[in-house]
């Protein structure tokens, strides 16, 4: 029998139950609308073939993959074509599933796998889009066996029983085409936020080591590379007061209430999210000793892998009072030397990141201390040139904080819309459609 109770996160818990079939729509079941493909390959040892796989959280039919028919150690192999809708019986508790893309017809799956084409009943393209549905998700759950979640298999022979409702051919159609259109606008806008990361990262490589733009026209070379004539090259204790400073360390029993505490989970890209941060209850001398000011910089210290130590976190104004965890560690800067915006810019560069894990320590967890932190070079400018290199990423930064809003209102007006049009809360007529 299926679980009832422990969900993986890509499932909306609950129980299957049909919504109230809305007036001239099919109330049918799955094996009804959708029918089981099989074309079965004899794989030629030389040949090479691209294998895919359906990314969880419905997050589509990719390539996995191409490798020769000889390399492919599961023989029983299935020939997919564009339109097909594949689930993974191992991982559609997880949202495994998806419609395979023009430009992967022809590839080849396991019998891990179950095939799908529509019937005439049912649009492929309406499908595509009700895969994401809770009802969806539930009755693939719900037609899952196992003890353990991550050894749950899908039941096809079961789930085709389940009943749902169907538009007709005409409301599937425009239902389609209207969440399609969500779906390019979300997927232009996401290509503009590459394109805009593309162009800081390359800004930034250019401004952190060469300065403004005509600004300078001799350079000299120093042990971390060739950097304008009137720059400094000095390690980043040079810059920071008091030295760094390690967190601190709660038991369980003191979380929950008084201060605010920033830990990993409150790590924003390169800022702090005050709402993410957990309360602890610290004395005066805690307070004191481990509080946070706007401006600070703190380092992930500890960390499970290499790629998360040594990452620098800018402290917003604060909004009360607030410490830190003891696997961060606290840099406060001269801020007649040093602008923290441009230390943390500084910190991402390739070389910096190539000295924080030459200093690192691997262990059960990757980490690096004060010492190492301390050492780090930094290239250093004048004051003023700093805060125009700053003002200048903080531009290009405002535009993909705006796209990425323009990206999270698309996806919540895609949800809702999922919510309406699906269920047939809201109908759908010709003229909507076309507008």
């Amino acid at each position: 029998m299926a679980r009832t109770r422990l969900y993986p996160p890509s499932v909306d818990p609950g129980f299957p139950e049909l919504p109230g079939t809305p007036q001239g729509w099919i109330y049918t079941t799955f094996g009804r609308v959708l029918e089981v493909v099989e074309r079965p390959l004899k794989l030629n040892p030389d040949s090479t073939y691209r294998l895919v796989t359906a990314r969880r959280n419905r997050g589509g039919i990719t390539l996995r993959r191409e490798m020769l028919g000889r390399e492919i150690l599961t023989k029983t192999q299935f020939e997919a074509r564009e339109g097909d809708f594949l689930i993974s019986r191992r991982q559609i508790i997880h949202g495994a599933c998806g419609v395979v893309p023009s430009g992967l017809n022809g590839a080849v799956v396991s019998n891990e796998y179950s095939t799908l084409r529509t019937r005439p009943s049912l649009l492929m393209e309406y499908l595509r889009h009700y895969c994401h549905s809770p009802y969806f998700q539930r009755t693939c759950f719900h037609s899952s066996h196992g003890v353990d979640v991550e050894k749950m298999i899908f039941k096809i022979d079961e789930w085709m029983e389940r009943e749902v409702a169907v538009p007709p051919l005409g409301e599937q159609r425009k239902i389609a085409a209207i969440l399609s259109s969500v779906d390019d606008a979300t997927e232009a806008t996401q290509a503009v936020i590459g394109q805009l990361q593309v162009v800081r990262k390359a800004m930034m490589a250019e401004l952190l080591t060469r300065g403004l733009p005509g600004r300078h026209t001799r350079f000299k070379q120093t042990e971390i590379g060739e950097v304008p004539d009137d720059w400094e090259v000095i390690h980043l204790n040079q810059v920071i007061t008091g030295g760094p400073v390690n967190g601190l360390y709660k038991p369980a029993s003191k979380i929950g209430r008084g201060t605010l505490v920033a830990g990993m989970t409150a790590i924003d890209g390169t800022t702090l999210d005050w709402t993410r941060c957990r309360r602890a209850e610290l004395d005066e001398g805690e307070i004191v000793r481990f509080g946070l000011r706007g401006g600070d910089l703190l380092v992930t210290r500890v960390y499970a892998t290499i790629e998360g130590i040594g990452r620098f976190i800018i402290v917003p104004e604060l909004i009360e009072p607030a410490g830190y965890e003891s696997n961060m560690m606290r840099l406060r800067l001269d801020r007649s030397k040093a602008i923290p915006e441009f230390v943390a810019a500084q910190m991402a560069l390739g070389d910096a990141r190539r000295g924080i894990e030459q200093r690192a320590t691997l262990g059960a967890q990757a980490s690096i201390n004060n010492e190492g932190v301390r050492r780090l070079r930094l290239r250093l400018p004048s004051l003023p040139e700093q805060a125009e290199i700053v003002s200048i990423l903080d531009l290009v930064g405002a535009r993909i904080a705006i796209e990425q809003a323009t990206l999270a209102a698309l996806r919540n007006t895609k949800s809702a819309l999922m919510s309406a049009l699906l269920t047939g809360e809201v109908r759908v007529t010709p003229d909507e459609a076309a507008a």
